[in-house]
């Protein structure tokens, strides 16, 4: 037997003594309450729809069989006996009963609508479908819960059928009219306990949260977003709408409009200042290539001395078959390649005179003067008629002078280094005379390789970086008052720059300077979004106040006129003016405009996203109000029949 059996077995045995006792003058207080309890327990059950009466009135049944087997008097006489004593329970305690039966109807009703929130037009479709799949259930469950109390009368099915779809069709309005209102209630205490969290006014608080969300950030997101955009970020870089709020603040006189334009202005003073140390962390300290390729050929110079002194006592080399085979090329080529070559073939003379010259020396100073016509050389014939001879003379030279090859390597490198302090100041540049991204890789590797004689790895890619980080200290120098510019110049169209020079600094290095340029860029575009919308404002309050607006079409209007794209940006238009409106009003006073300054410009985070944490259920109607509203309902129609 289960428990519910049990108490009902000795409710009814109580019952039963107390009616063959003699009557008493008055109850005990006792008594009232055993009545009471009684009356409750059983209008709970009776409560419940089609199954309570089934339940109830089982536990009857079966506690009159039982008692019946242990008495004098028949099933049908304890029956009735105990339908009498509930009829007077109910009459002595109407309002128990009332309460009891509506906690039945609604706990027992509620596991089903949750359970199957479509049926009861919880979820799903517009309002009238809903209200009509709600008034469909009703009056299924108003029907058979009229037949199982009435034992199956036609006329009272109908009448449960038609109260319970009546009542039904109402659950979804009820419902959301309700439930807005209990949302709006649960919303002005969280408000104010957020608000007392966050340190803020509950109607700063309100304004922010709603900014925050509808940018589309959260507790969570909000400050993983300051962290990612360095520590001089602030509330109102992170979207459009906390930045109409500071725009709005900036336009009213008062102590919020000073907060937030000096924190903007202080932020703004301290930017090249930020980029610079940046890019000394990340690309090394800033150099002058002028200068670096002074030291380069103040170096170069300091050869000379190391070249004669391996001139000195060389022998005489005969130098007759290189200049046959220059003299062979010369009858065979035309145009500018032949006239370089036969001014190198002169040069191979004693002076003033057509003797060739034995003199190793005389080899050198012919490969040097091969040099300087190779640097501004365009021609590809003549470049390769002068490199052939320059390599005839060069290997003339290594078998004449042994030791020059030495020397040789020093001074090669020392002209690497400057060709590449050179070649590493077009490497941000965006014509054809920079490099793909491939292309300075593969310099950078080759250059990194010793040449010759060389001993150890070259000074090639330093010089590089060391172009590329004087480029950087131009583009700075020459914008420095302008941040977005500096960032397009130096990030350049698409990845190149980025990979160029990652290549040259390193991914990390590279990708850090990147990200701190675009937090200076948003940096600047808050400041300047917040000042532009603060003036714009400020001007239409004053015109508005003095008297000075120009008619109902202005900029506003005209964007109005562009049809569906006009009508959105209308609307977007029309949110900054309420916000404007409603920050720059009279009835939102300084306290409240400073509390939500000093929000924007990020005092305090920790106990803003304290505040944001506290208010995260804000908007959501509480979850059991939709289903309870639903069952009063419901109970409402089927308690009709009874």
């Amino acid at each position: 037997m289960t428990p519910e059996q049990q108490q009902a077995l000795a409710i009814a045995a109580a019952r039963l003594r107390l009616q063959r006792q003699p009557q008493q003058p008055q109850s005990l207080p006792a008594d009232d309450a055993i009545s009471v309890a009684r009356t409750g327990v059983g209008g709970i059950l009776e409560g419940i729809p089609i199954v309570g009466p089934i339940i109830r009135g089982g536990i009857e049944r079966a506690a009159a069989a039982t008692l019946a087997a242990f008495s004098d008097e028949t099933y049908d006489q304890v029956m009735d006996r105990i339908h009498d004593a509930n009829k007077a329970e109910k009459e002595a305690n109407p309002m128990v009963d009332k309460g009891a039966q509506i906690t039945g109807a609604v706990a027992g009703t509620i596991p089903a609508i949750m359970a199957a929130p479509a049926a009861f037009g919880a979820e799903g479709g517009s309002l009238l479908l809903r209200s009509g799949i709600s008034g469909l259930t009703g009056a299924t469950i108003g029907g058979a819960d009229a037949g199982v109390r009435s034992g199956g009368d036609p006329e009272k099915i109908k009448e449960g059928m038609y109260w319970g779809g009546l009542f039904g069709l109402g659950g979804p309005v009820a419902g959301k009219v309700i439930g807005a209102g209990a949302r709006s209630l649960a919303d002005a205490v969280r408000t104010r306990a957020a608000a007392r969290m966050a340190g803020m006014d509950p109607q700063a608080f309100g304004y922010f949260r709603r900014a925050v969300t509808d940018d589309g950030l959260d507790a969570v997101s909000l400050p993983q977003k300051l962290q990612e955009m360095g520590s001089n970020a602030i509330p109102a870089d992170l979207g459009p709408n906390l930045q109409k709020q500071a725009g709005a603040l900036a336009a009213t006189p008062g102590a919020a409009q000073t907060t937030i334009r000096t924190t903007l202005a202080d932020r703004a003073a301290g930017a090249n200042a930020r980029v610079g140390q940046t890019i000394d962390e990340t690309t090394g300290r800033n150099v002058v290539p002028s200068e670096i390729q002074a030291n380069i050929a103040a170096n170069q110079n300091a050869h000379s001395p190391l070249y004669r002194e391996v001139f000195r006592g060389a022998r005489p080399y005969n130098t007759e078959p290189i200049a046959s085979a220059i003299e062979a090329d010369i009858s065979r080529l035309r145009g500018p390649a032949q006239a370089r070559l036969r001014q190198v073939r002169d040069m191979l003379n004693i002076a003033d005179s057509n003797v060739l010259s034995t003199d190793p020396g005389v080899m050198f100073q012919t490969r040097q003067a091969i040099d300087g016509l190779l640097k501004t050389e365009i021609d590809p014939k003549v470049i390769s008629a002068l490199t052939e001879a320059r390599q005839m003379l060069d290997d003339g030279l290594t078998r004449a002078v042994p030791r020059i090859k030495e020397i040789d390597a020093g001074y090669s490198e020392l002209a690497r280094q400057d060709e590449a302090v050179t070649r590493g100041q077009q490497v941000l540049d965006s014509g054809r005379t920079a490099p793909r991204p491939s292309e300075l890789a593969g310099e950078v590797e080759r250059g990194a390789q010793p040449q010759g004689m060389q001993i150890g790895p070259s000074a090639v890619p330093l010089r590089l970086s060391q172009g590329a980080r004087a480029e950087i200290d131009r583009i700075v120098g020459t914008n420095s008052n302008d941040i977005v510019a500096m960032n397009r110049l130096i990030k350049g169209e698409g990845d190149w720059n980025r990979a160029r020079l990652a290549t040259l600094f390193g991914p990390e290095k590279a990708e850090r300077l990147f990200k701190v340029l675009d937090n200076e860029s948003i940096y600047a575009d808050t400041a300047n979004t917040v000042t532009r919308n603060s003036e714009t404002a400020a001007r239409l309050a004053a015109q508005n106040e003095l008297g000075g607006g120009v008619g109902n079409f202005g900029v506003k209007e005209a964007f109005k006129a562009g049809g569906f794209l006009g009508a959105a940006r209308s609307a977007a238009i029309d949110k900054v003016d309420d916000i404007v409106k409603a920050l720059m009003s009279s009835e939102t006073g300084n306290a409240t405009r400073e509390s939500l300054a000093r929000a924007l410009i990020g005092e305090q985070r920790e106990k803003l996203v304290e505040g944001l944490m506290k208010a995260k259920g804000m908007g959501t109607t509480p979850a059991l109000v939709d289903p309870v509203v639903k069952a009063l309902l419901l109970n409402g129609g089927t308690a009709r029949t009874r």
